[in-house]
């Protein structure tokens, strides 16, 4: 892990910004109590956050020393007795700043490619397009797995027209999408908004690894396929996932979250 990326940690107003800075000075964490500002600091800050109460932003992290203060600080909101329900969210930024434009639409092929796999590793709330302010990358609904090789098809043929970023954010006229190329455009990174709610250490470190080899694999390829029409044959798709984003080590993890959120 060398990327490098920053994080948004929502989390309900059960607890006074006090008590979380408090919490996660004595843990070392260097922050802040902020108003609202999409302003980068080098500090870690506590903002207001519309949706659900407060956000914990990091300053610019990176590699696995970045992945280390994350972790400290997850802990300390927790110590401190932060809670999450499905209002709020975690967002991962990642530095694009040095990405070409095939590899941003690599990025976007493998996302619409495998959005239904990683659906799986989230709540029914994070899913699809049930929520409003989440809305999926592919450009229309599917239900089974012939639409959604037409959906991907599709949304693959517009990315490759486009010959410019611009063009890109085009295909997206809002930054509420799982994967938002609107910041871009502020602060040079793809954010990840994805995910649920959370302030458990091992579910953000390992959710930032994994998008983080979905970013080293769309640098990596030369081209993206479409998703095959299923047959019912061949491997499943969660291991197809895991083996093009070479993250066999997070397999296990993902695979017991999906099978619990699917209980």
């Amino acid at each position: 892990m060398s990327r490098r990326f920053g994080v948004e940690i929502e989390f309900l107003s059960t607890i006074t910004r006090e008590q979380a800075v408090t919490s996660l000075r004595a843990a070392g964490i260097r922050v802040e109590s902020s108003y609202y500002t999409h302003d980068t600091t080098p500090y870690w800050k506590i903002v207001v956050d519309g949706s659900c109460g407060y956000e914990l932003v990091s300053p610019v992290l990176e590699g696995e020393a970045g992945l280390e203060e994350v972790r400290i600080a997850a802990a300390a909101l927790e110590a401190a007795g932060a809670t999450v329900d499905k209002r709020c969210g975690l967002h991962v930024h990642y530095d694009a700043s040095t990405m070409n434009l095939r590899s941003v639409k690599n990025l976007l092929k493998i996302w619409t490619k495998f959005e239904d796999v990683l659906d799986t590793f989230q709540p029914p709330s994070r899913r699809g397009n049930a929520n409003s302010l989440l809305a999926s990358n592919l450009s229309a609904s599917f239900h089974n797995a012939e639409n959604h090789h037409e959906a991907c098809r599709s949304i693959f043929q517009k990315i490759d027209d486009c010959r410019t970023m611009e063009q890109i954010k085009g295909l997206y006229i809002s930054r509420y999408r799982k994967l938002n190329v609107h910041s871009y455009f502020r602060h040079q990174t793809l954010e990840v908004r994805h995910h649920s709610g959370t302030t458990d250490p091992e579910k953000i470190t390992n959710w930032v690894r994994l998008m983080a080899r979905m970013f080293d694999a769309a640098e990596a390829a030369t081209t993206v396929r479409n998703r095959p029409v299923d047959t019912g044959l061949g491997m499943s798709r969660t291991k197809w996932f895991f083996q093009t984003i070479e993250a066999k080590g997070l397999t296990k993890f993902y695979t017991a979250r999906a099978k619990k959120l699917a209980a």
